[in-house]
């Protein structure tokens, strides 16, 4: 029986995703042992992701490895992992390593009293030396208003790379999400308030790593606007 499973969305992730794998393999290992898994769904890569994931998993016995040779976008790569998950309950995180493996344990762990627990950035601390670029952080204030007024989500941070599901609850809701895309979070919380379902957020301290991301603000914000509108119309 496996206890936990762990989803890391990748696309072109060679440069950052082993530490990320290495430290998330030696934490929860010495935690769960053997009844976890980390899923890394591999989303239309043409880098080397493949084999740097491969050279880890050759001694972490928990690694799995899905791939998609056309691109899913996150949410799709995330509902994949999801669909091959075994495990009771579920995670997933990002493959830079902005949310450490103690904090999504955080996460985990609420998942006592939640049926999806998510994190929350601006609650807690941000390692980084310099955080996010000024034009970064006022594109996120900005939309975080249009989500609050727009779709009516209370929460802080709906955006965070690090949330935590029961399996049970994931599943009530996963016929209705539609976003494949950076909306995808906004589309499972918007269901989920739908379905009733109870909805935590944990403060976890965060590292904002610009190198390699794959967010480009210029294109991912108008996409983030469109995707509103696209779920609100479905809501109604």
């Amino acid at each position: 029986m496996i206890r936990l499973s762990i989803i890391v969305p990748a696309y072109n992730e060679e440069a950052r995703i082993r530490p990320t794998l290495e430290e998330y393999a030696t934490y929860f290992t010495r935690i769960y042992g053997d009844v976890y898994e980390i899923i890394v769904v591999m989303n239309g890569c043409t880098d080397d992701t493949r084999g740097v994931v491969e050279s880890v998993q050759a001694h972490v016995p928990q690694l799995r490895l899905l791939e998609f040779p056309q691109p899913t976008g996150k949410g799709g790569a995330i509902m994949e992992g999801f669909a091959a998950a075994k495990g009771e309950l579920f995670a997933f995180v990002d493959a830079d390593n902005m949310v450490r493996a103690p904090q999504t344990e955080r996460l985990v762990g609420a998942l006592d009293d939640s049926d999806i627990v998510i994190g929350d950035r601006f609650g807690g601390r941000d390692l980084g030396a310099g955080g996010q670029p000024l034009y970064r952080q006022l594109i996120g204030k900005a939309l975080r208003a249009w989500v609050r007024a727009f779709l009516r989500l209370p929460y802080s941070d709906t955006q965070c790379g690090a949330k935590a599901f029961r399996a049970d609850g994931w599943r009530s809701i996963a016929p209705q999400v539609r976003e494949r895309g950076w909306a995808f979070d906004l589309d499972v919380l918007v269901n989920a308030r739908r379905r009733g379902l109870s909805v935590a957020e944990v403060p976890v301290e965060w590292k904002h790593v610009a190198e390699g991301s794959k967010v480009r603000a210029a294109q991912a914000g108008p996409e983030f606007l469109l995707a509103t509108f696209r779920i609100r119309l479905r809501r109604r």
